[in-house]
């Protein structure tokens, strides 16, 4: 069985800057225990979501429609 950490994100992360060197060390050390144990496929960072694109279908059979970044809101 596969699990994504995920922390919500802020307008920090948005940003693409990295965490507190306090919580690097806490995800170094978790991830270090899940290899310890076996249990680690990978770890990774995602992109930011600001970086991606949403794609939509209102009409199916035509071209979707690509819109910058997955939401239209800016984050609070």
């Amino acid at each position: 069985m596969l699990f994504m950490i995920i922390v919500k994100a802020s307008k920090n992360s948005e940003a693409g800057n990295l965490p507190s060197s306090e919580l690097r060390e806490a995800m170094t050390k978790y991830n270090e225990e899940l290899g310890k144990a076996g249990v680690r496929v990978m770890a990774k960072g995602l992109h930011p979501s600001s970086n991606g694109i949403r794609l939509s279908y209102p009409k199916q059979g035509e071209k979707p429609v690509v819109t910058d970044g997955p939401f239209t809101t800016q984050m609070n």
